[in-house]
């Protein structure tokens, strides 16, 4: 019995707990391939799930897909203000870390269960590492509280994985240590977008008589689709060959909508509903130009599909993923989109330059091909992993 018990303990302290909030279309290939790296370096993942889901989210999940290990806890999930701002409960969390003894904790940034593991580390030893996308941002600036809670979440971590640049200068301003923050940088399953949308090109006899642009996200109001549409009302007056496909759902749609009529620019706009990850291949393979009018997101990514699958973007400044992926002019075009006049002139001129837009599309592919797969972001987290414990280096 004390032989079996040695044995359990030595397995347990292998593990690596991964916790985040809910299981979704574009992390399920993301924990797999981290498994996959974890295993070859004598690690085992284990990924524990908030919820298995909320009611706002439309996506479909096969958990057969899972090739990890994981379990979903029966957390209480609380609506904050709206619909964006979801809190769970993390329950059982702390009963299933001292079960199971981890050698290392990923916590989702300054979440509940991040907040519940620190409370943790001051009674039992505890290596967690937080991995966030955070960022700052003047139009949305922290409270002092907030300010004060992730200081001292961050005093704690061993270590930090960040989605991208401006997520890692927010973790130092907060007080990280630069060389404890490695970026793991945030993205989906790219291949799946760039091969699925070749093959969905080659299948294509002609194309669209009309130009298509293309917006995919959820119709919220921090997402700024009323610029877009105002800015699409002054193209009309430019050319009338194009049509804006909104793909997404969201509170907003209905006022959108009405906007698009009190515009009159209901010909030059659909509105395509919520679609399936499989789905959303057609949309971009057919798509001329893609467009992220938001006015703040921590990433962005729908822009890496959209990348991903050679299309030409016109992103905004507000994006954090903007930063990481976008050379301006290069592979894509920043803009301010309250610019409405500038917009309408940058989306004209890609349409009327559809060579050039092609060779900013290829370059876009090209980036997120080289500098943001799945691969390299799971090297992120090892590096993380095997610094917050030296004793990793002898299996490296």
């Amino acid at each position: 019995m004390c032989n079996e018990i040695k044995t359990m303990r030595r397995e347990n302290s292998n593990k690596v707990f991964l916790i985040t909030n809910i299981p979704t279309p574009y992390r399920i290939p993301l924990f797999n391939e981290l498994d996959k790296q974890l295993e070859e370096k004598g690690l085992k993942l284990k990924v524990i799930f908030g919820s298995l889901g909320y009611r706002h989210r439309k996506w479909k999940i096969d958990l057969s897909e899972c090739k990890f290990d994981f379990k979903i806890l029966p957390s209480q999930c609380i609506t904050l203000f709206n619909h964006e701002k979801v809190l769970f409960t993390y329950r059982g969390l702390l009963r299933l870390i001292k079960k199971e003894n981890p050698k290392i904790v990923i916590a989702n940034a300054f979440s509940i269960a991040t907040t519940k593991i620190w409370l943790y580390s001051w009674f039992r030893r505890i290596r967690y590492i937080i991995w966030s996308g955070a960022i700052e941002s003047k139009k949305r600036p922290d409270s002092k509280l907030r300010k004060i809670q992730r200081k001292l979440l961050i005093k704690r971590a061993g270590g930090f994985i960040a989605y991208g640049k401006r997520a890692k200068e927010y973790l130092i301003n907060l007080g990280a240590s630069p060389e404890k923050v490695e970026i793991g940088i945030n993205t989906v399953d790219n291949d799946f977008f760039q091969r699925g949308v070749e093959k969905y090109r080659s299948t294509l006899e002609k194309r669209n008589s009309k130009k298509i642009l293309l917006y995919v996200g959820y119709l919220v109001k921090r997402k700024r689709l009323d610029l877009l549409l105002k800015a699409i009302k002054i193209l009309a007056t430019k050319r009338d060959d194009f049509i804006l496909k909104i793909v997404g759902d969201g509170t907003e749609k209905e006022n959108l909508i009405k906007l698009v009529g009190y515009l009159g620019i209901a010909r030059f706009v659909s509105f395509e509903g919520y679609k399936q990850k499989e789905e959303l291949i057609k949309y971009y393979g057919e798509a001329d130009c893609f467009l992220f009018p938001t006015d703040f997101d921590i990433w962005g990514l729908v822009l890496m599909e959209a990348m991903a699958a050679g299309l030409p973007c016109i992103v905004s400044f507000n994006s954090g993923a903007t930063h990481d992926l976008i050379i301006h002019s290069n592979n894509g075009i920043i803009i301010n989109f309250a610019q409405l006049e500038e917009v309408a002139d940058k989306i004209n001129w890609l349409l009327s330059n559809p060579d050039k837009a092609k060779e900013i599309g290829r370059r876009a592919a090209n980036l997120i091909a080289n500098c943001a797969t799945i691969g390299i972001s799971c090297g992120g987290f090892l590096r993380a992993i095997l610094q917050i414990n030296k004793s990793f280096q002898n299996v490296t």
